[in-house]
């Protein structure tokens, strides 16, 4: 309304605090100094925008997990990147000891992970793997998408990108990037005429036609997040997972992919019976009200053998809402 009223730059000019504020918000939730922190418009827009200003060159390689989420393949592939595998175990977990191993003999370019898995319970050890990377001068990047909001994000990684709606509950259409300081000196950043003296290194990655109405809703998400505590979300969340897990895992004709005491809220199922997920997902919908996630393969291709079901409950959710969403399925 004031961008309507007033003037798109006056609104702009009138909340600069805000934005301020939630960029030293998110330099702290992520391990960076403001300076390094950058806002766009989703999570792949920031991986996009990293992958610009990086200095890598054509057959670079780029050390990912085999449960890596799809469209971030897709993005390594047009930027001419060379993709490797990290090894994992039975969970899909990434090995530490052959991380190690890797890192001393074949360092890639840099090693990607994305924290949280879009399509099941698996997060994968960040931290120690940051540790790790930053001994052997091989930089990490952290694909926190379903890891903002949901588990400390704040892990010692290099590059740290995320987006505003999904566990941060901010509105669609913002993303956020946080470079460290000692990989910056490094980018190839053309700086934006309309740049002054004082904007940050990383803000010639973000739109002179920003979302300032959605960083302002963004900004409004991180203060109630941090006023509640990351940590307590967090075990929240667990908990939530966990209760989840335990109530599907007896459901009939379906199969829980992770076992209950998995971290986080995400929850797979699988048909066990050759059910229609999206069916399954449309149908809970307009039946029953109830928002789950039809997962297609190419959201993890090297990890998904079929379709599975995705529930996401967040922090309010009851056992009684767990219980009409497997009363629901047991009828579809």
């Amino acid at each position: 309304m004031r961008e309507a009223t007033e003037g798109a730059y006056v609104a702009a000019a009138a909340v600069a605090p805000v934005i301020a504020s939630l960029r030293a918000n998110v330099a702290a939730l992520t391990g960076v100094d403001p300076q390094g922190v950058a806002f766009v418009e989703s999570a792949g827009s920031a991986l996009n925008a990293v992958l610009q200003v990086w200095p890598l060159t054509d057959g670079d390689a780029v050390a990912v997990a085999p449960s890596e989420w799809g469209p971030n393949l897709h993005a390594f592939r047009v930027s001419g990147l060379d993709t490797t595998w990290l090894e994992v175990d039975a969970a899909g977990l990434i090995d530490l000891a052959a991380l190690d191993r890797r890192l001393r003999t074949a360092p890639p370019a840099f090693v990607h992970v994305t924290q949280q898995a879009s399509h099941r319970a698996l997060r994968q050890p960040v931290a120690e793997m940051a540790t790790m990377c930053t001994a052997a001068g091989v930089p990490l990047w952290v694909d926190a998408a379903q890891a903002a909001g949901h588990c400390a994000i704040e892990v010692g990684a290099d590059v740290v990108y995320a987006t505003s709606r999904k566990w941060l509950a901010g509105p669609r259409g913002v993303g956020l990037l946080a470079v460290k300081k000692a990989w910056r000196d490094v980018l190839r950043v053309d700086p934006s005429p309309m740049a002054t003296a004082d904007d940050p290194l990383l803000s010639s990655v973000e739109s002179h036609e920003a979302h300032i109405a959605g960083r302002v809703g963004l900004a409004t998400a991180v203060d109630e997040f941090i006023a509640i505590g990351p940590e307590a979300v967090s075990e929240r969340l667990d908990a939530v997972g966990r209760m989840t897990r335990a109530h599907l895992s007896e459901l009939p004709h379906w199969t829980v992919v992770d076992p209950i005491a998995s971290p986080g809220a995400i929850t797979a199922i699988a048909p066990a019976k050759g059910q229609d997920v999206f069916e399954v997902r449309e149908r809970l919908l307009r039946s029953h009200s109830i928002v789950t996630t039809a997962c297609q393969v190419a959201r993890a291709p090297l990890d998904m053998p079929v379709p599975w079901l995705r529930i996401s409950p967040h922090v309010d959710a009851t056992p009684e809402q767990i219980v009409t969403l497997c009363d629901a399925l047991a009828t579809l």
